[in-house]
């Protein structure tokens, strides 16, 4: 699922390319896609989108006149743009131009067509279709994102802020690292960096933390944020981000691979619905994690 520095990258490159454009229509091929029952898509007719945002781990395009289109990707979604057909390109320059009509991909949920003929597409990979997108008169308007926590690029998570949070109840530091509640932005990949960069076992609870190891945290929080924003930046070169480049971790989907630090085996363990990658070495004190859906399986 695309995180926090994916997602500003996106937002950042799509500036470019859609800020200050006319929309001609929104279309949704997916019904399940539209989280909204008004306003209407054919409201947006004659709007002008202004600057793209990251807002958690959604997407937010509002219009000149403030009203909003909302994307949440969720795992398989992603955003893509279309340029204009050829028989547009002629025509804005008085010429005629012939060719086969386009075809839209099976995977397309929805598109915002753009009156220079270009669209903003949004399409998704795989049978099940989970990405989500709201229309709204106005951003707050969208409840899910008065939910969302600090935001940790933003300059709102402060350390005493991070330690209320920590403080808040004994939970696993990974599950509070992924609680969007709590922190916007951080999903599975990236929190298995922060916590290595930290070196803290995913499973240990938030209230067994020291005051050098919360320090030692949130110092992490910020720094690999920081870090894959300006990986993915350099990666991306202006382009609208497709994947999330496994080369910028060090440790997530590194399975069996050497620690960078220690050299000992990145280890990897099922927890919740996803899987959490570790290094023995650095994390753990050399003991390996108990595998958390095998032992519900076993009960």
């Amino acid at each position: 699922m695309p995180e926090l520095p994916f997602l500003e990258i996106l937002a950042e490159n799509l500036a470019a390319r859609v800020s200050g454009r006319r929309i001609e229509s929104i279309r949704i091929r997916q019904p399940a896609l539209l989280q909204t029952a008004s306003p209407s898509p054919e409201s947006f007719s004659g709007e002008f989108l202004s600057l793209p945002a990251r807002v958690g781990k959604y997407i937010a395009l509002e219009t000149e006149s403030r009203r909003a289109i909302v994307i949440h990707l969720m795992r398989a979604g992603r955003i893509a743009m279309e340029e204009a057909p050829a028989a547009v390109r002629a025509k804005s320059r008085g010429e005629s131009a012939g060719g086969p009509r386009l075809k839209q991909p099976k995977q397309l949920s929805a598109r915002i067509d753009f009156d220079d003929g270009t669209a903003l597409k949004l399409v998704e990979h795989g049978k099940e279709k989970r990405a989500k997108l709201w229309l709204a008169d106005d951003l707050a308007d969208v409840q899910e994102l008065g939910r969302l926590g600090a935001d940790p690029s933003r300059g709102e998570l402060s350390l005493e802020r991070f330690s209320s949070a920590l403080r808040a109840g004994s939970r696993r530091l990974k599950t509070l690292l992924t609680d969007q509640r709590a922190i916007a932005g951080i999903g599975n990949g990236l929190s298995d960096e922060i916590l290595y960069a930290a070196r803290l076992s995913p499973m240990k609870l938030t209230g067994a933390l020291s005051p050098v190891e919360i320090e030692a945290l949130h110092a992490s929080v910020l720094r690999v944020i920081e870090e894959q924003i300006e990986k993915l930046r350099a990666s991306a070169a202006g382009e609208l981000p497709q994947r999330e480049p496994r080369e910028h971790y060090l440790v997530h989907d590194h399975a069996g691979e050497p620690c960078p630090r220690c050299g000992r085996p990145i280890a990897r363990v099922s927890f919740v619905d996803h899987e959490t990658f570790y290094c023995p070495g650095c994390q753990t004190g050399g003991k390996p994690l108990k595998d958390r859906r095998l032992s519900r399986l076993l009960k």
